[in-house]
């Protein structure tokens, strides 16, 4: 099983990336909140794999942690949850988001995700009910963002100066790996707008 792939970004786009690995180009399927924290093409990228092999094709997917892939794999545990929906939940929802909503039932909130709808909802809490304790336990074990709150604090005064919400979640995420999820919440906005304004 391939675990993480390692190597020189040569492509990306919303949704998919080519990372070169010795010598090969391989196309990676990604969630947007991956595709909001990768480098720039030519840059290393290091990221967690899922292979997915079925009888009329193989495809890798790409997350930037161990949490989302985790993530990845409890939705699509789920009956008639494929990997492609699996992608759009995670990119619609934090992990903790989806482990609140779940935990809580929050339907209206989960079937308002594009490609959901009420029945699928209903099915993802029905039978994510135990799993949404592993994740929201996974959380707690997580390095290198803050709080939900405080998190939307941060894209929202991004988004305010003018941002989308991927620029500001690609921000916000080069904030916390240089000063730590613990930093004031004006140190955050100040080093994600200087991450932003670089590239």
């Amino acid at each position: 099983m391939i675990e993480r792939v390692r190597g020189k970004l040569l492509e990306k786009s919303s949704g998919r990336v080519v990372v070169e690995v010795g010598g090969l180009g391989l196309s990676l399927l990604t969630p947007l909140t991956t595709f909001a924290a990768l480098p720039q093409t030519g840059e290393e990228v290091t990221l967690m794999t899922r292979l997915i092999i079925k009888e009329e094709s193989w495809a890798l997917f790409g997350f930037q942690s161990p949490l989302e892939r985790e993530t990845f794999d409890i939705l699509t545990s789920v009956s008639r949850i494929g990997p492609k929906l699996a992608l759009t939940v995670i990119s619609a929802m934090e992990p903790d988001e989806l482990a609140q909503a779940l935990m809580t039932q929050d339907l209206p909130k989960i079937a308002a995700i594009k490609g959901i709808g009420q029945k699928t909802a209903e099915r993802l809490i029905v039978e994510l009910k135990d799993k949404a304790q592993k994740l929201a336990g996974l959380m707690g074990q997580q390095p290198g963002l803050p709080a939900t709150s405080k998190r939307e604090e941060i894209v929202q005064a991004l988004i305010n100066l003018g941002y989308t919400r991927l620029e500001a979640e690609k921000g916000l995420r080069a904030a916390s790996t240089a000063l730590g999820p613990e930093a004031e919440l004006g140190q955050m906005v100040r080093e994600a707008l200087k991450s932003l304004s670089s590239r």
